[in-house]
């Protein structure tokens, strides 16, 4: 097991403590507006990562009246981690690039 603690993560309890938010599933028509305000209430620097192709493109949810699909061309990402759903692996990488 990964432990993220020690290589520096962990949950904030607040977007007003948090310096990464994970998207990790389609945006829904719902949630779009809390991920927003969520997103302003972090401080900078800030990075936005979608994890999954939910995330990123909607994967098999495209836009309907209850979901936007991804990520993609409505905000930009500072990083994506490919994967239906992406491996631990591959979520640990991408997060360790963030601290370099």
């Amino acid at each position: 097991a990964w432990d993220g603690a020690a290589c520096g993560f962990e949950r904030a309890s607040t977007p007003a403590d948090a310096d990464v938010l994970l998207v990790t599933g389609a945006l829904t028509r719902s949630m779009a507006p809390v991920l927003e305000r969520a997103w302003h209430a972090m401080p900078g620097p800030r990075a936005l990562v979608a994890v999954g192709a939910c995330a990123i493109d909607g994967g098999p949810f495209g836009e309907t009246y209850a979901t936007l699909g991804g990520l993609a061309g409505r905000a930009v990402s500072d990083v994506a981690v490919p994967g239906c759903p992406p491996s631990p692996d591959a979520i640990r990488a991408v997060l360790l690039t963030l601290l370099s």
